[in-house]
């Protein structure tokens, strides 16, 4: 029997993030957009960047300021089956909000490689 993902974790710069259980690596690449024209389908492409989405838990030790202001780092996405995917001069998409739901979007972008 094989084991699916359940769980990640987040490291940035070495240092765990608490986020949920849960998190979405697209490791980006390319879009491919259908067209038909004259009977015939064709597609045109484009560039999608990498991104990591998440949800910060915010605790007395969680820093949105500084969640919001990351530039160049280097974020470890580690799911529980073992795979590891590495974001090189990851950075921070969208200002990190703290409100009372004790969770925020952690919403990161950057350049991946598997481990």
């Amino acid at each position: 029997m094989s084991q699916i993902t359940g769980k990640v974790s987040i490291r940035i710069d070495g240092k765990v993030i608490a986020t949920e259980n849960k998190a979405v690596l697209n490791p980006g690449g390319v879009s491919r957009n259908p067209e038909a024209h004259g009977g015939k389908t064709y597609y045109s492409e484009e560039d999608v960047p990498a991104t990591i989405e998440t949800q910060a838990l915010i605790t007395k030790d969680t820093d949105v300021i500084e969640l919001s202001g990351i530039t160049g780092a280097t974020v470890i996405f580690q799911a529980d089956t073992g795979q590891k995917y590495m974001m090189r001069d990851a950075f921070t998409t969208e200002p990190v909000v703290h409100d009372a739901s004790g969770k925020a979007p952690l919403k990161m972008a950057g350049t991946v490689e598997r481990m």
